[in-house]
């Protein structure tokens, strides 16, 4: 049995069709290679084995989802991959000295991803944990307050054996659940502004209460740990999750409200977020300071025009912490208007196959899961575009599979595995084959 089930795998159509997907990816990221080799910069010692690393955590990722998630979506680790490839060969191009680092990171994260995918066909008991899930994301948000690390004025890591490990990137994992088990069970009470009960009438605000306290929390001391990017992030999550659960766009505009209120009340307490909303109306009243990154990240994006300055021959290096908070201004740059519409496309596709496992999936859990991981992605993604378009006031949250960070990357590639466990068994379920659960 165990022999045919892996067989049947092997030959997975999905799975073809994902391999066919990947060699956009090794197409990319050898042509990336290639390029930079030929323009005016300098490859790294150990240029080759990065790229040789990448194609090799590719090809084993792609076989270790053949033989734990032979059925789900073949579009998903496709479009991540590539995601994957243009961010491993920005971070090359503009931060030589890290590129092994992120390399390193994809791996791990890519065997995360698996792993993940095989745990989570048995999701559903996840749903029995929501509130020690809610009691997670606060309490590791203390811990952090308590014994984390201050960098660039946020107090957002813990350091372990030497590396800084961003705990705020794991807290999301804990809301997730916490989210998606909350209105699996309670989305229908609170699509209903008012219930009739033997007689008499009952409001479901009450119901609200446990994300409320689970939100406000979570929110108060995010706040006090300077982080103004999760806060938007989580108050973006629970305002789409709610209007999915429930179709009500009450919840949304009563989120914008308490997203402009927090904003309001940032701008109050904090210095840090006074700099941020004052440099995004005018970055030029601080074009010396302050406004200097956003300055030269509107430049490069200007420069890049339609079709871009060409990969290694355009001047990102002139924008501070370029290959983190904006990343996304350097491929405009260098790829042009093309370019970062095609990265803005992937992530749109990204979304679009998060959904669709979303709407295949028959248990409630599993379907508000998969939305409220599809939603976080491609929130975080608007957010940080955004801010490089100078759109939004500038978060410092990552590009999600393309910023230079560890911790971001690898929670990532997990929320990724999630989506393949819960696509491999809702397909399963529908073949009635019962070794897939």
């Amino acid at each position: 049995m165990m022999l045919r089930s892996v067989g049947s795998g092997v030959w997975s159509k999905d799975r073809n069709t994902e391999l066919v997907l990947l060699a956009g990816s090794a197409a990319f990221v050898l042509v990336a290679w290639r390029a930079l080799d030929k323009a005016a910069f300098t490859m790294p010692a150990g240029s080759s084995r990065i790229l040789t690393q990448f194609l090799l955590s590719a090809l084993l990722g792609h076989c270790g989802l053949r033989i734990v998630a032979p059925r789900a979506s073949g579009q998903l680790y496709a479009i991540v991959l590539l995601l994957t490839a243009i961010g491993l060969a920005f971070v090359l191009r503009l931060n030589p000295a890290v590129a092994q680092t992120q390399a390193n990171w994809i791996s791990v994260g890519i065997a995360c991803m698996v792993a993940t995918a095989l745990a989570c066909r048995r999701y559903p008991s996840l749903r029995r944990y929501k509130y020690t899930a809610a009691l997670a994301t606060v309490l590791l948000l203390v811990a952090t307050g308590i014994f984390g690390t201050t960098i660039n004025g946020a107090r957002l890591w813990f350091r372990i054996g030497g590396q800084t490990v961003q705990t705020t990137e794991f807290v999301k994992l804990f809301f997730i659940v916490f989210l998606a088990a909350y209105l699996a069970d309670s989305g229908g009470v609170l699509s209903a502004p008012r219930m009739r009960f033997g007689g008499k009438t009952y409001t479901a605000l009450p119901y609200i209460i446990p994300l409320a306290l689970a939100l406000g929390a979570s929110i108060m001391v995010i706040g006090l740990l300077h982080d103004l990017g999760t806060i938007a992030l989580l108050l973006l999550l629970v305002m789409g999750a709610l209007y999915v659960a429930t179709g009500r766009l009450s919840y949304v505009v009563g989120g914008v409200a308490l997203l402009v209120a927090t904003v309001l009340a940032g701008y109050v307490m904090f210095d840090h977020v006074r700099v941020r909303v004052d440099v995004w109306i005018d970055p030029g009243a601080h074009a010396q300071t302050t406004g200097y990154q956003t300055l030269q990240s509107i430049y490069a994006i200007q420069a890049g025009g339609v079709t871009g300055e060409g990969l290694g021959l355009g001047d990102p290096d002139a924008i501070p912490v370029v290959s983190t908070d904006y990343i996304f201004s350097a491929i405009s740059e260098e790829l042009g208007l093309a370019g970062g519409l095609g990265v803005v496309l992937l992530y749109l596709l990204l979304l679009s196959a998060g959904l669709r496992i979303a709407l295949a999936t028959q248990e409630d859990f599993g379907r508000m899961l998969a939305c409220c991981i599809s939603l976080l992605l491609a929130i975080q993604a608007a957010v940080i575009i955004g801010g490089n378009l100078r759109i939004i006031p500038t978060t410092g949250i990552t590009l999600p599979f393309i910023s230079y960070g560890g911790s971001s990357l690898v929670v990532n590639f997990v929320l990724i595995g999630m989506l393949l466990g819960i696509s491999q068994r809702s397909m399963g379920a529908r073949s009635g084959d019962a070794r897939n659960r």
